[in-house]
């Protein structure tokens, strides 16, 4: 996904989302390609799976005790004017957060007005009718808070308040008069403005960040998800308040909310609270478009980076199961241990690059990627990363017991590997802004703030032939599309063909 940092929150907050544009193509002469021969046609994979209704959620026989002890401390309520507001009682510290978020992402903007959601959240932070930017800076610096906005993917944003209880009410008004009555000065708006084209340029400056938005760019092309949330140069130079202001009347107000408050609240007095003040905003019939699947195909493209000397970058991207599929979280395991993998031949037997990863991007479209970070073997990695895609799809991976033997079959590790994500699964969770996300993800993509308890339960479920049979479904024989970025000489050695093709052996 395009990345670039756009949060305007204190240290408190995290932001998620990032962008990258960048110009320029690879010229013939700089970049000869060996043509491929004519390929056989590969097989599109069918994603349909149904998504669960809110009323079919229930908590299955075996349901374990993460579920069993975070089911109580949930609760959902109703604002008078439709808006869901989830509650998450956490009494475990004293930080209070509350995310306003709103469903819809890049897919509630034309590419000519890319970036517009993102700087109207940014411009509410910089004032309303009754406090000052320099008020809510000075406010938010002498009660340790923040206020600001975040952006997560492709799919939501959200506009967010994390304080302590001491601050809690003072902060609210803060919050509360920035998100209904933000002040949209011109002033404010020209410093917004230019903080956004400054990261864009910036981001254009890594040929990572080149790579993903490039291929997106392409990968995309005539799909939401190839506008940038973040905007280019170009969309964010030509923008408007006038036109920012429109959008915040029209998009920003009920119909798209839901409010996630994690901490030790009174409910009910929360609540009351929110009805007072955002229940009280305005419905305006804006309808978020449905996002369709992509196209894919097996590509490669070259993208000319002079200033990285001797270094490519590659990425490989391609469709996956729906989130609400059982073969969504199987994947996610199973790129844990393909991560092993990779690093161990791509990069400790051959020495080819800085690092690698692959990733499942669980968006309303769904995607794998595949990357090598910082290689000087352009023309070899790929099928080094196949190479890995073969051993999983085997039933091989690494042998964690010692021994001779460098391989040893999943099903003699994968308890291991669960335990490993189990716990990169709570240390999302670490503080209560983390938390608010997951909550707004399970409701955003599952139609249910409670899906995230299934997660752990899903993860023991899974056995080692559902990874291999996932790796096979989803991974081996994909249409990936691929880009190397680097500089002429390093493009001049990249064949074409491997990249258009699974090259390795499954047995």
């Amino acid at each position: 996904m395009k990345s670039i940092k756009l949060s305007f929150l204190a240290t408190v907050l995290m932001l998620v989302f990032a962008s990258c544009v960048s110009q320029g193509s690879v010229p013939e002469a700089a970049a000869p390609v060996v043509e491929a021969p004519a390929a056989p046609a590969i097989p599109l994979i069918p994603y349909t799976f149904p998504t669960q209704p809110v009323s079919a959620w229930k908590l299955p026989a075996q349901t374990g005790s993460f579920a069993l002890a975070n089911l109580p401390t949930l609760e959902s309520r109703t604002l008078s004017n439709g808006v869901v507001v989830i509650v998450k009682k956490n009494p475990a510290n004293r930080v209070f957060s509350l995310k306003v978020a709103y469903k819809g992402g890049v897919a509630m903007t034309t590419p000519e007005q890319a970036g517009i959601e993102a700087m109207t959240l940014a411009l509410m932070a910089r004032g309303s009718e009754r406090y000052s930017y320099m008020d809510i800076q000075r406010i938010q610096y002498e009660k340790s808070s923040s206020v600001g906005y975040t952006s997560q993917g492709y799919d939501w944003s959200s506009f967010d308040l994390a304080t302590i209880d001491k601050y809690w009410d003072d902060m609210f008004e803060v919050f509360a008069d920035c998100l209904l009555k933000p002040a949209f000065l011109s002033s404010q708006f020209n410093l917004v403005q230019n903080d956004f084209k400054v990261s864009i340029q910036k981001s254009n400056s890594d040929p990572y960040n080149v790579a993903v938005a490039k291929l997106h760019e392409k990968m995309f092309a005539g799909h939401p998800y190839q506008a940038d949330y973040a905007g280019s140069v170009a969309t964010v130079s030509s923008m408007t308040l006038e036109q920012v202001k429109a959008y915040y009347d029209k998009c920003l107000q009920a119909d798209r909310m839901a409010i996630i408050a994690v901490g030790n609240f009174d409910t009910d007095k929360l609540v009351a609270k929110l009805e007072a003040t955002i229940g009280k905003m305005p419905r305006t019939g804006v309808v978020v478009p449905k996002i369709e699947r992509y196209q894919p195909k097996a590509e490669l493209y070259l993208e000319r980076f002079d200033k990285s000397k001797g270094i490519a970058y590659v990425r490989g991207d391609y469709p996956l199961a729906d989130v609400t599929s059982p073969d969504f979280a199987t994947l996610q395991l199973g790129f844990s241990i393909l991560n092993e993998l990779l690093f161990s031949v791509v990069r400790t037997d051959h020495g080819a690059c800085y690092s690698t990863w692959s990733n499942a991007h669980g968006f309303l479209n769904p995607y794998g990627s595949l990357v090598v970070y910082k290689t000087d073997k352009p023309e070899a990695v790929k099928g080094w990363v196949d190479e890995c895609i073969a051993l999983l799809a085997s039933g091989k991976t690494l042998n964690l017991k010692g021994g001779g033997q460098k391989y040893a079959p999943i099903a003699d590790s994968i308890e291991a590997y669960k335990a490993k994500y189990v716990n990169a699964f709570f240390g999302s969770q670490q503080t209560n802004a983390e938390m608010a996300s997951q909550l707004a993800q399970s409701l955003f993509y599952f139609g249910d703030y409670r899906e995230y308890l299934r997660f752990i339960d899903k993860i023991q479920a899974i056995s080692a032939q559902d990874v291999v049979a996932a790796v096979k479904a989803y991974v081996v024989g994909a249409p990936v599309s691929w880009i190397v970025v680097g500089d002429s000489a390093s493009l001049s050695k990249v064949d074409r063909t491997p990249y258009l093709y699974f090259t390795g052996t499954v047995e």
